[in-house]
């Protein structure tokens, strides 16, 4: 790498304690079990964090897991000055601290930061330089949409959020690419509008795709979660520019409250 990373990406291990409530894995029970953690070592950090802000310098949910015994805690960082802070909590409670999920108590175990073959799929580090400067364009690239997805689409007269439950190449490339400029440094920010035209030369050309619900306190938020292949456009820039986007899903994910659990997202290797 030749930028220092400010992109982190764990899957921290938490395994429930005997004779305590079940973990119910819902949204706002892991923001909250995150902030907790950064607000033991930083405080004024934490409440910086928790602040309302058009788009967070973080991630946090729960990755599916056919594990009854672990629960897979998923957390992105956006900003390198949230690393020290985060890695002093976890190392606070190693071995086996106990955390809090909602009503239930779980022991820290691993913490996984690195990719495969020794890592984890949904763990990594990178910068947004490196991934502007990096990307070689594809032909087509597929997203894994791990937990439910929604991508805002204005506002009805109501004042209510209209949410678009569909990934298509025009809502999804957008958002990433907005998310991006939130948060990337300004030397790295994209033209909205040509992300915009080079997601509508944009096709899916597979899916797998089905619509689900997550528990975020005040009931349940629909999304979408699946797998979804898009043919980028020949063009090579405008490839290229897509391609860097979707490489940055891992660490930015996608849509509406990524903060809470939602949009969840990584591109997947050709292998799968």
């Amino acid at each position: 790498m030749s930028a220092f990373p400010d992109l982190y990406a764990f899957v921290v291990e938490l395994r429930p304690l005997a004779n305590g409530p079940a973990p119910r894995p819902q949204g706002q029970g892991a923001q909250a079990l995150f902030l907790d953690l950064v607000r033991q070592v930083a405080p004024d950090v934490s409440e910086a964090l928790h602040a309302d802000a058009q788009s967070k310098p973080y991630t946090v949910g729960i990755l599916p897991s056919r594990r009854r015994d672990v629960v897979l805690l998923r957390v992105s960082l956006l900003q390198s000055g949230l690393f020290q802070p985060f890695v002093q909590a976890l190392l606070r409670q190693m071995p086996g601290g106990a955390l809090r999920l909602g009503q239930a108590r779980l022991a820290l175990g691993d913490v996984i930061g690195t990719p495969p073959p020794q890592g984890h799929p949904w763990a990594s580090f990178d910068s947004f330089a490196d991934l502007h400067a990096r990307v070689a364009p594809a032909h087509t690239v597929t997203l894994e949409f791990a937990s439910a997805t929604a991508i805002g689409q204005g506002s009805r007269a109501d004042g209510r959020q209209r949410l678009n439950l569909l990934p298509t190449p025009e809502a999804i490339f957008p958002s990433l690419g907005r998310r991006w400029n939130d948060l990337a440094p300004h030397d790295f920010s994209f033209d909205i509008e040509q992300v915009r035209n080079a997601s509508l030369d944009t096709m899916v050309s597979h899916h797998r795709i089905e619509s689900t619900d997550i528990t975020l306190g005040k009931g349940p938020q629909k999304g979408f979660v699946g797998i979804v292949a898009y043919e980028l456009p020949a063009d090579p820039m405008q490839a290229r520019l897509l391609t860097t986007l979707a490489d940055a899903a891992l660490f930015l994910g996608v849509g509406i409250k990524t903060a809470r659990g939602m949009g969840l997202c990584r591109r997947m290797s050709n292998a799968g």
